[in-house]
Parts: C-alpha cells; sequence; structure tokens
C-alpha cells in the first residue's frame, strides 16, 4: 500500500510538474510575444526620430530660402540706390538749339530770337516776312505769297523754321504740329481752324487779325504760325502738304501711269489741232445729200 502510495504521489507529482511545464511554455511565449510587440514600439521610436530629423530639415530649409530672399531684397533695394545716385551726380544733358540752316540763303536769327524771348506776335510777323524772301522779289514786294511760289520753297528752309517754332513753344506750334491736327481732322478746313481757335462764337468767324488772336504759349496746340485764309485755303494746303512736312507721294502703278500718258495725248491732240475739232454749225450739206 505503501508502495502504491508513492507510486502515486510520484505520479500526481510527475503531472504536477508535466502540467506547469505548459504554464511555463506559455509564459515564455508571452514573453516573446511581449517583446515581439514591444520591438514594433521600437521601430515606431525609430521612425519617428526620422520623421522628428525630416521636420527639422523642412524648417531649416524655409529658414533658409527666407533668408535668401531677404538678401535678394536687400540687393535690389542697394542697387536701385546706386542707380538713384548715379542719375543724381549725372550732369543733365543739355538740349542743343535747331540748326540755323539754309539753302536759300536766308538769315533766321532775328526768327529764332524773338521765339527764344517768347515774343510771339514779333516771332510771326517776322515768320510772314520770311515766308516773302523765300517766295522772291514778287512776293515781298507785294507783302505775301501765292501759294503756286510754296512749291520753289527749300525742304531745308521749312523745316528750320518749323524746328524753331517747335522747339522754343515746347512742341505747341509750328507747321508740323498743324498737319498732324488737320490730318486728324480728316483734311477738313472747318474742324481744323475750330480746333486750331481760329475761329470764334457760334457761326465760327474768323478772329481779327492781329488783336483776336492769342500771342501766348499757353494759347491752343497749332494756333501758330498764322496763315491768311481769308482768300481761300490754297496756300495753307500748300504749305502742309509741302514735302519739308508730308510723306513723299506713292510711286504710281502701271495703269495710272497709262492713264496719265492717254490724257497727255489727248490733250496734245487738242493744242495741235487748235483747241479741239471744230463744230458742224455754219457747214453746208453736200449736194449728193439733198
Amino acid at each position: 500500500r505503501r508502495t502504491h502510495v508513492l507510486t502515486m504521489a510520484t505520479v500526481s507529482i510527475t503531472n504536477f510538474v508535466t502540467c506547469r511545464a505548459p504554464v511555463a511554455g506559455a509564459r515564455a511565449a508571452r514573453a516573446s510575444t511581449g517583446a515581439a510587440v514591444r520591438a514594433p514600439v521600437a521601430v515606431a521610436s525609430t521612425n519617428g526620430v526620422s520623421l522628428g530629423g525630416a521636420r527639422q530639415g523642412s524648417l531649416a530649409g524655409r529658414v533658409g530660402a527666407r533668408a535668401a530672399a531677404s538678401a535678394r531684397s536687400a540687393r535690389r533695394v542697394a542697387l536701385a540706390a546706386a542707380a538713384a545716385e548715379t542719375k543724381e551726380a549725372a550732369p543733365t544733358a543739355e538740349v542743343e538749339e535747331p540748326a540755323l540752316e539754309s539753302d536759300a540763303g536766308v538769315d533766321y536769327t532775328a526768327l529764332r530770337d524773338l521765339l527764344k524771348a517768347g515774343e510771339w506776335e514779333e516771332a510771326d510777323n517776322e515768320h510772314r516776312r520770311l515766308m516773302c524772301v523765300l517766295a522772291g522779289e514778287d512776293a515781298e514786294d507785294r507783302g505775301w505769297v501765292y501759294f503756286t511760289e510754296v512749291k520753289q520753297f527749300p525742304v531745308k528752309d521749312l523745316k528750320t523754321i518749323d524746328n524753331l517754332w517747335t522747339f522754343y513753344s515746347d512742341g505747341k506750334f509750328g507747321f508740323s504740329v498743324q498737319r498732324k491736327i488737320w490730318i486728324g481732322k480728316k483734311r477738313q478746313w472747318a474742324k481744323f481752324f475750330k480746333e486750331i481757335d481760329w475761329v470764334q462764337g457760334e457761326n465760327n468767324a474768323y478772329r481779327k487779325w492781329p488783336e483776336e488772336f492769342i500771342w501766348k504759349k499757353e494759347a491752343k496746340k497749332g494756333h501758330m504760325p498764322l496763315t491768311n485764309a481769308l482768300r481761300g485755303t490754297q496756300l495753307l494746303n500748300a504749305l502742309l502738304e509741302h514735302p519739308a512736312f508730308a510723306p513723299p507721294a506713292k510711286p504710281k502703278n502701271a495703269a495710272d501711269q497709262a492713264a496719265e500718258a492717254m490724257e497727255q495725248m489727248g490733250d496734245n491732240l487738242k493744242k495741235a489741232m487748235g483747241g479741239g475739232m471744230p463744230g458742224l454749225k455754219g457747214l453746208k450739206k453736200p449736194s449728193w445729200m439733198k
């Protein structure tokens, strides 16, 4: 019986040990699992360190970009300041007065001096005298210019006169200024005269010369020089269409040239026949037409 009891006890102990072994195994498994679970935590911690480094790098990049932008802005400010100093230090270039050039041997000194002094009415009188000088002795004797005489005005002389007017009026007066206004008004004289203030009132009556014209720099653009248009606009038209101010004429095409040639041939034929074919009035019928 004792032997049996010992045997049973031995078996129980063995069973106890055996039963304890799985418990120990489970604990070991749990420990291993815990280590495995904690491992990702370590990895996650490692990743956290990596992400933190990226954030710090991004922040450092933004700080660097801002510093570079500030440096560029400061450089632009410094360059602008240097340019302003250079501009202030540079001497102001003086604009040269128009040269008194003439192909007709005319002296424009008096006109220049009057315009320079702002003596507008006296300058206009001198200008009108110079027009007669350019037209020739006949024009000087009569005191005014025919429109047909404008063609002989040298380009250089008209440009000299115009340059003096535009220079000393700061671009307000002169033939070239008047031409631009005239072209802008589609060559319509009534609108042109009103624009340059040569007419007044509801009826657009011509101003009386010289008392009603405005002899000031504050006058309307194109108000001077004056050209008498009471007897018609042919003289002013010839001046504004002069090669000194008008662009060169476009070359004529073959059709236009042929038409002009035919017209010229017709004129020559009429001249050769004594003014054209005689009429039939006064002619007797021939005997065979009775």
